[in-house]
């Protein structure tokens, strides 16, 4: 399994980071490091996280990190 990010995913990580380096630079890098291991683990286990409940739809699911939401969607085949 392949995980294609988005821009959006991207730039709120990085807005996150961000914030929390105002404060804690070392509790930044450990933070989007763990995101990172968390998103990493879809590669192997693409079914791991619930799907959403508000969509209840199996190809659209989730994983919960602390006081956030990282959702996916699973696609059998690539656009490219």
């Amino acid at each position: 399994m392949k995980v294609i990010w988005s821009s959006l995913a991207i730039t709120r990580v990085n807005e996150i980071v961000d914030f929390i380096s105002f404060d804690k630079p070392d509790a930044a890098r450990k933070w989007v490091e763990q995101i990172f291991n968390k998103i990493e683990r879809l590669k192997q286990f693409p079914y791991s996280g619930r799907v959403v409940p508000e969509l209840n739809r199996t190809e659209i699911r989730e994983i919960i990190y602390g006081n956030y939401r990282i959702i996916y969607k699973i696609q059998k085949k690539y656009p490219f």
